[in-house]
């Protein structure tokens, strides 16, 4: 989840209701990998027999990946990520401040790009 939670960084987990679960939410889950903490790019409304099977609920994708997770499903998920611990202070992950860095980041991102661009031509 680079770089929202650095490897390593100790994270506050919160029970979380499926109705309550929005896109943007950061969800810890158990799959064939292990424990994920990856954040929410779709939820699916309402489920969908699929190949008599309910359809998952929830896409997840991590903030450095390109490619999403395989769906994951209702009873998979342990928790939404409330906080991460860094330099000794809780950081709230849950915030509007969190979520405007989190969208800012990209653009910043690119500016920075364009100007080392400008700069080397």
């Amino acid at each position: 989840m680079q770089p929202t939670i650095e490897d390593g960084e100790l994270i506050t987990v919160a029970p979380v209701a499926p109705e309550s679960v929005k896109r943007g939410d950061i969800l810890l889950y158990q799959n064939e990998r292990g424990v994920v903490a990856h954040r929410v790019v779709g939820v699916v409304k309402g489920t969908v027999t699929i190949n008599g099977g309910d359809s998952p609920p929830y896409l997840m994708r991590g903030d450095a990946s390109v490619s999403c997770d395989a769906p994951v499903q209702l009873e998979q998920v342990i928790g939404r990520v409330v906080a991460v611990q860094r330099g000794g202070r809780n950081v709230a992950l849950d915030s509007r401040l969190a979520n405007l860095l989190r969208l800012a980041r990209p653009k910043i991102a690119k500016l920075k790009a364009f100007r080392l661009l400008h700069l080397n031509y």
